[in-house]
């Protein structure tokens, strides 16, 4: 498979402001954390991020999924990322723990099995645990509802 490229655009609106987008279309407007000198009631560039990689888990699973003819009623995954911040020297990302909830159309013994089946295989090829390896943690946690 060719190699892949990704490309975001961040331009300055003054301040500590940044738009954000991607091929030419308007995303969000961040501003670091309040405690960086950012403005209070942004989304801080950490929080797109964090968004972005449970977006990729997301589709992991989406994809194996349905090559496994799972059936979903609905997917939601939260990352939560972890930045340890000593001084505007050393800014380092400590621990990633994506908490999956999903519904299945049927939810019975079978189903969850191969839900977690599924679950293992999106965990074993996730990009960002192939790429950091164990320089930082990454868990996850699925959870049915």
């Amino acid at each position: 498979m060719p190699e892949m490229n990704f490309e975001g655009t961040a331009t300055w609106k003054g301040g500590t402001e940044c738009e954000l987008s991607i091929k030419g279309k308007k995303l969000v407007t961040v501003s670091p954390p309040p405690s960086f000198g950012g403005k209070e009631g942004y989304c801080v560039p950490e929080d797109i991020f964090a968004a972005a990689l449970a977006s990729c888990i997301n589709t992991l699973f989406l994809l194996i999924a349905k090559n496994s003819q799972l059936g979903l009623k609905n997917l939601e995954t939260i990352a939560n990322v972890k930045m340890n911040v000593e001084g505007m020297e050393k800014l380092i990302f400590t621990n990633v723990h994506f908490n999956m909830n999903i519904a299945l159309e049927n939810d019975n013994e079978r189903e969850r099995k191969k839900a977690n089946t599924v679950y293992g295989m999106a965990q074993k090829i996730c990009p960002i645990r192939q790429s950091w390896g164990e320089a930082v943690p990454i868990s996850f946690e699925l959870n049915f509802k």
